[in-house]
């Protein structure tokens, strides 16, 4: 066991991870964890048939009214700061402030480090700029970022990201080198992964700060907050498995990193209703908006509806746990109908809104035997994120080729008559020079006709929500007047702010990660100071 590390239930790394995917593949994610419950005979979803508008307001009421206070504390125990989570922000915030000085405890709910996604975002990084990755004009950057999240965030939360970016850049990977971490710098995108994934570097980073002299609680929940008579927020209840209440004090603050709420069915009703119908596959089951709440419970402000939604294009959930190529590529898309749905070029993130309209988010990318040559003449492709080729999936069963559109569409389960009178028209509109159906751009359209043909089966699912509390530049929770909470910071997916509007935006890759690992390290820096 690791220096400073409580873990009453023993639960191991390999036990959790297979249970969570089979939870997953269950559909089983809607844990209810912290948040508090309906009353007993409530309908917990609004839109359930013979609920009324009235009584739906009195189930959202009940879904987010503060708890009765915890009273059957059996121990206090006394720190600087106080984390709740351990993913990318909390791993972050722990070694950042254990390196300043401070005496730390992080409580975290299950036996494991957190965390999920493939890149973090360093911006304008001496260490990623010398290997090869792109620089960024940052005022133009910003100005076309807020225009793509619907002039809605928080313009000097998302200035200090990139103020703080390159040092926190130039941190981490010391600090992974450090900890024996692989990290990788995938030039020309100015980001860092890790070997093992980003889960690999947040427990190196982990294990680091214990070394250092954090004190992990693992097994332990963040229930409520605690203030004194000042409403200055000084410390956390914090409750383990075993069902034993503790109290870890907070002399400079706490920190909230509990991730999103992707697992909170009543919470995404209310701040984000375009997930709802969205599989939720990536996201940590214990994601249940727990930190949100607690953070409401002691008047903070939510961040305005509806939180942006982050939506990948995944495999079919039921073909398998890995991505094929090409899964952003603007391909003709087609429905389980085998009818063209869309114009495939609009943004990636947006292209969910299109798809949801059919069952269970599915579409399925259609290209022929030439499709490397068509690949090579598209702009702006890029698709780092595969776990294997082409030919790989088709072994595996989970992409499909054949020598006629008849086969391909028998083995897609869609009706050939439709796929080849999709694929018909298609072709008509490459040879005119415009598409009249969907106005798609003809940078991405090319001739679907040249044996074999292949088929892709797709789904839109959910990665993160990423709205959350609103926090002021210091990432300093703020409650409905825009003033200062003292002593109540978020970070990462419990943070609001960062983005705006009903989509995440994809135009900075690996941007959630990276505003988790560059606040997390700047709450963690500047609280040790405090």
């Amino acid at each position: 066991m690791q220096q400073g590390t409580t873990n009453e239930t023993g639960i191991s790394r390999r036990g959790f991870l297979a249970g969570a995917a089979v939870s997953a593949l269950a559909g089983g994610l809607g844990l209810a964890g912290c948040a508090p419950q309906a009353k007993a005979g409530a309908a917990t979803q609004g839109n359930e048939e013979g609920t009324s508008g009235a009584q739906q307001a009195d189930q959202a009421r009940d879904a987010f009214a503060a708890p009765e206070p915890i009273t059957d504390v059996s121990e206090e125990k006394d720190f600087d700061i106080v984390i709740v989570g351990l993913g990318m922000s909390g791993a972050c915030a722990a070694l950042a402030a254990v390196e300043g000085g401070a005496k730390v405890a992080v409580l975290q709910k299950v036996g494991i480090p957190m965390t999920h996604g493939n890149f973090c975002a360093v911006i304008n990084c001496d260490e990623l700029t010398e290997a090869g990755c792109q620089t960024m004009d940052v005022d133009a950057v910003m100005k076309t970022f807020n225009e793509n999240n619907s002039n809605a965030i928080n313009w000097n939360l998302v200035k200090r990201y990139f103020e703080e970016s390159p040092e926190s850049g130039s941190w981490l990977l010391s600090r992974a080198e450090e900890a024996g971490a692989e990290a990788i710098i995938p030039a020309p995108v100015p980001a860092v992964k890790f070997k093992g994934k980003q889960v690999a570097g947040v427990t190196a980073l982990a294990e680091l700060a214990q070394s250092k002299g954090a004190e992990v609680f693992y097994s332990t929940s963040g229930k409520q907050l605690v203030r004194d008579d000042g409403g200055r927020v000084t410390g956390v209840i914090g409750e383990t498995d075993a069902g034993k209440h503790i109290q870890f004090n907070a002399a400079k603050g706490v920190v909230l990193a509990t991730g999103c709420y992707g697992n909170n069915k009543d919470m995404l009703a209310k701040w984000s209703p375009g997930a709802e119908p969205f599989e939720n596959f990536y996201n940590p089951p214990v994601n249940d908006g727990d930190g949100h709440l607690m953070g409401l419970w002691v008047g903070g402000r939510m961040q305005e509806a509806p939180h942006p939604k982050m939506i990948h294009v995944h495999h079919y959930v039921g073909d398998g746990d890995k991505n094929a190529p090409m899964r952003k590529c603007p391909w003709l898309n087609i429905n389980d109908y085998g009818d063209r749905f869309m114009d495939e070029s609009v943004l990636y993130e947006f292209r969910c809104n299109e798809a949801i309209k059919y069952p269970d988010a599915h579409s399925t990318q259609i290209f022929d035997g030439n499709y490397e040559t068509y690949y090579a003449q598209m702009p702006n492709q890029s698709d780092p994120a595969n776990d294997g080729t082409l030919e790989d999936f088709i072994e595996w069963g989970m992409a499909f080729k054949a020598d006629t559109l008849d086969d391909l569409a028998t083995q897609l389960e869609v009706p050939a008559d439709h796929l080849k009178a999709t694929v018909e028209r298609y072709n008509e509109l490459v040879a005119a020079g415009h598409d009249d159906d969907y106005l798609k751009s003809m940078d991405f359209m090319f001739p679907i006709d040249t044996p074999p043909f292949y088929g892709i089966r797709r789904q839109y699912v959910i990665s993160a929500i990423t709205g959350g509390l609103e926090v002021d530049e210091s990432c300093n929770v703020v409650d409905e007047n825009w003033q200062p909470i003292p002593g109540l910071f978020a970070v990462g997916n419990a943070q609001g702010g960062m983005f705006g509007g009903s989509d995440y935006p994809f135009d900075i890759t690996g941007l959630s990660l990276g505003r988790a690992m560059t606040f997390g390290y700047v709450v963690g820096r500047d609280l040790a100071k405090a």
